[in-house]
């Protein structure tokens, strides 16, 4: 079927280059749609970074929709000192620009935020710039009472009294809209016009905020990164072919199929994020590798004097099946990133098995045909780099074969000390700190960070199910001892809940007394109070059934493992909590953190599922699982090496960088199966095994060192982005293919120079003639693969008419089957030349050597023949690896033998 699809693309390339161009112009429809919308969409929330537990994002969810975002936007503003008349009256004017901005629902700071105070009979309720501006002697006052209010004390004003914070509420603002309508230098701007003449330094974060910054860095990082791999990529083919032709059909070729990579993004509605960004740059990449074998062997078939046709079936006939392969070692790997729970690892395993599966397609039917349409190859002649990799390889070969058993125990001790690293992998989710620290956004965070006791927020839902119950007294004073308890943990910056406005509204109405600083005595006195003076701040933290609160705390803790650490201290406190009181703790953070666990086992499960899949692929390539495990150790160092980097660095495991070691296993694995095809169809033709390993490295060198160094410099070029994340991702995958390169040119040579591997594309090229196993008595018995792996595990030879293949009187244990041609067996006696028989398909020679005889005849070929040639050591190799093989071979030779023997009685009697 392969070769029957082969001929007809090569019989119609223009056929094939315009269907390609049209289907691809129909895709397009789903980039970009017929009003000119571009459909793919860049999302770099953290919600597709995070876990798809349902349980853990409704709790979420459920406090938006109850109490909106929780994040919101915070604008810092350095006004030193900020209780002063003047810095005041610049916070209400900043607080009425920001309200004045669209898409701004509510703020909240000093010029909003009640100061509920007794006066005579009444309460005061007005703002504390409000109260300032009435009475400007009281501002000390004011500062007192501010700093002795839990609800805004650490929220409003910095601790040292030099720092105040705008709270923003936004209404229908996403990160798309913050981003495209400049929202971010519009409040700069608003606080700079409302200071005046004073220049005031501004910090602006939040999640919206952090998601625009991060947009805006991926959209330019993106710019950079994937014409800087398109350039990498068309250079190397350009220096490596000499052909602009060449390169230009290859780069057309790639990026077509990067084109349909972007149209499933936008049919399956795939945004670009922080992991899927990593798609593009690596199909442009992987494009180089599948062309370069393609072109190798296009171009040397034009060299070797091909027609265009037949150069175009031979390419195909070669190239189709290793390409293929490639493909499909490197699509098991990614695809075993569906098994993580997150949704944007999932989502990129998705696109780069798919772009990886069209590139495969492209490479064997669209180039070739652009190739042969547009003249190519007809001046190719031998490059430099072919010359240099032939006069290596002797070296290399003789390294190989020299420090084999070297190679192999440094390999497995690195492979054992790797691996064994894996069980302390840390994992991290900080994603603020993707940024340099150079960088505006992180400068903003850390600076409000720092001023209000942490810039990480987390929320717990507390929720009853009785409406009243939280105004309830015995209720209300265990939650707000849990309120104190949360105070006074070191992480924690501020903590606010409605508890704080009702106590300061019944400490109001009591005159101000500290000692009435308390919950009320009654549900119905807190549920007054509540409904009268409670305003917004109230409705933030609490339902109107009094059923369902929300305690919002700003923590120090940034890391993952701090995180997680005060969440399992609150989750602990909570359980002596009242048991109508049910918390639940939740945020952005929260859930980025328990992604962490998920990150490690996602890992884990993803190595397994890709280590299996691999080893499946080149177990049934070299119909062998010996053959798979041998295949799999060169490419299981890389990986190794990859997690002894993570510890000895003290990197992390991310969401992006943990894409490194399925990537890296699914790219190495390909040179490792081209080396070894190569090395073994070398190894049968001349029975020389530091022959055919020079052989194979000079074959294979120049390739998989263009490869290698394309990928390198493609996953290199990350390192020119501004997200952190990214440009680790590039170093350690340029990092770890390089030591899959070093692996491929040492340890794979000396342990392919061990055994002896039969491919899957070695099982259909060998031609043993129509039905062996019915012809040649040798095979009887066996089935036409089984007979095929018996003569690819020997050595299948032309031989021209006239050669001796057996001198009477020597030695020798080899045995030969006709396969096609005619032999005569002959002595000689005397001065003449005795024929004995004449031999043809099916016939056994050599038999009675195996056993130890001398030869007792001459073998000469008559005619042209192909002759399966093999010996003792073939032998005991196939009963090591097919023992039923080697069974039913030893059975049928005892069968000639006995047959030889009769013969011989027969003509004594």
């Amino acid at each position: 079927m392969l070769r029957a699809l082969s001929r007809l693309l090569a019989r119609r390339p223009a056929a094939t280059v315009a269907a390609t161009l049209l289907l691809s112009a129909f895709a397009g429809l789903a980039v970009i749609s017929v009003d000119g919308v571009f459909r793919i969409h860049v999302d770099p929330s953290p919600e597709h970074l995070l876990s798809g537990r349902d349980g853990e994002r409704g709790a979420l969810k459920r406090v938006e929709a109850l109490f909106g975002d929780t994040d919101g936007v915070v604008v810092a503003v350095r006004l030193a000192p900020v209780f002063t008349a003047e810095h005041l009256r610049t916070v209400t004017r900043i607080h009425r620009a920001l309200m004045a901005l669209d898409g701004v629902r509510e703020v909240q700071s000093l010029a909003s935020a009640p100061n509920w105070l007794a006066d005579d009979d009444d309460v005061q309720t007005g703002s504390f710039t409000q109260q300032a501006a009435l009475d400007p002697s009281r501002i000390a006052a004011l500062q007192g009472q501010f700093e002795a209010n839990p609800l805004y004390r650490g929220s409003l004003v910095s601790a040292d009294g030099n720092t105040v914070a705008f709270l923003l509420s936004l209404h229908q603002v996403d990160e798309a809209a913050y981003r495209n309508e400049h929202f971010d230098a519009r409040i700069r701007s608003a606080v700079a016009q409302a200071a005046g003449n004073e220049v005031v330094p501004v910090a602006v974060t939040g999640s919206v905020a952090v998601a625009a910054a991060t947009t805006s860095a991926l959209l330019r990082t993106m710019t950079r990164t994937v014409p800087a791999v398109f350039v990498i990529v068309a250079a190397l083919l350009l220096i490596a072919f000499r052909s602009f032709r060449v390169a230009l059909a290859s780069a057309l070729t790639i990026g077509l199929a990067l084109w349909w990579m972007m149209a499933l993004a936008g049919v399956a509605s795939i945004p670009i994020n922080l992991v899927t960004a990593i798609a593009p740059p690596l199909v442009v990449a992987l494009g180089l590798s599948y062309s370069v074998h393609l072109l190798s062997d296009y171009l040397r078939a034009h060299r070797d004097g091909y027609p265009p046709l037949q150069a175009h079936l031979r390419t195909l006939n070669r190239a189709a099946v290793p390409v293929l392969m490639n493909a499909v070692t490197t699509i098991a790997s990614v695809l075993a990133l569906m098994l993580s729970p997150m949704p944007a690892v999932r989502e990129f395993a998705l696109l780069a098995a798919f772009g990886t599966a069209v590139l495969a397609l492209m490479t064997l039917g669209f180039l070739p045909a652009v190739l042969r349409l547009v003249g190519c190859g007809t001046r190719f002649s031998e490059s430099p780099g072919d010359r240099l990799a032939r006069r290596v390889a002797p070296a290399l070969a003789r390294f190989a074969l020299r420090r084999r058993a070297l190679l192999l125990g440094l390999a497995l001790v690195i492979a054992v000390c790797g691996f064994w690293s894996t069980r302390h992998l840390d994992a991290g989710a900080e994603y603020i700190k993707t940024f340099s620290p150079g960088s505006q956004v992180r400068q903003d965070y850390e600076t409000v960070s720092a001023a209000f006791g942490g810039a990480t927020r987390l929320s717990i839902l507390i929720e009853t199910g009785i409406d009243g119950s939280l105004v309830d007294p015995p209720v209300a004073r265990a939650l707000d001892r849990f309120a104190q308890w949360l105070r006074a943990q070191p992480e924690v910056g501020s903590v606010s809940s409605y508890l704080d406005s009702l106590k300061l509204m019944h400490q109001a109405v009591n005159g101000n007394d500290p000692d009435a600083f308390v919950v009320p005595g009654s549900a119905a006195a807190s549920k007054q109070l509540l409904l009268l003076g409670g305003g917004d701040v109230v409705r933030s933290t609490l339902n109107a059934g009094f059923s369902t609160a929300l305690i919002s705390l700003r923590s120090r803790a940034e890391d993952a493992a701090a995180v997680r650490e005060l969440v399992t201290r609150i989750e602990s406190e909570m359980a002596h909590l009242p048991p109508v009181l049910q918390g639940e703790v939740t945020g952005r953070a929260v859930l980025a953190t328990r992604a962490v666990d998920d990150i490690v086992s996602g890992q884990r499960q993803s190595l397994i599922i890709a280590f299996l899949a691999i080893f499946i692929v080149l177990s049934a390539l070299f119909m062998s699982l010996r053959a798979g495990l041998l295949a799999m150790l060169p490419n299981l160092v890389p990986v190794a090496v990859y997690f002894g980097a993570l510890g000895l660095l003290d990197i992390p495991l991310s969401p992006t960088n943990s894409l490194v070691a399925c990537i890296v296993l699914g790219i190495a694995v390909d040179d490792t199966i081209h080396f070894l095809a190569r090395f073994n169809a070398r190894a049968r033709e001349t029975a020389d095994e530091r022959g055919a390993v020079e052989s194979a490295l000079a074959t294979v060198l120049r390739p998989i060192t263009l490869t290698t160094l394309a990928l390198c410099l493609s996953f290199l070029a990350f390192g020119s982005g501004e997200l952190q994340t990214q440009t680790q991702f590039g170093v350690l995958a340029a990092m770890t293919l390089a030591v899959a390169w070093l692996i491929d040119l040492s340890l794979t040579p000396a342990l392919g120079s061990m055994f002896r591997v039969v491919s899957f594309w070695d099982v259909l090229r060998v031609d043993l003639g129509s039905s062996p196993q019915y012809t040649i008595p040798l095979l009887a018995g066996l089935s036409d693969r089984q007979a095929k792996l018996f003569a690819l595990l020997s050595k299948v030879q032309r031989v021209p008419a006239g050669t001796r293949v057996i001198h009477a009187g020597e030695r020798s244990r080899d045995i030969y089957v006709v396969i096609e041609g005619q032999l005569e067996v002959w002595v000689q006696r005397g001065s003449e030349h005795r024929a004995l028989s004449s031999l043809q398909r099916g016939a056994t020679i050599g038999e009675a050597g195996y056993f130890g005889q001398r030869r007792t005849a001459n073998v000469d070929t008559v005619s042209d023949a192909r002759l399966l040639h093999f010996d003792s050591q073939d032998l005991e190799r196939l009963r090591r690896r097919h023992p039923r093989i080697a069974a039913t071979i030893f059975r049928n030779l005892a069968a000639i033998q006995a047959e030889r023997l009769a013969q011989a009685t027969a003509m004594i009697d």
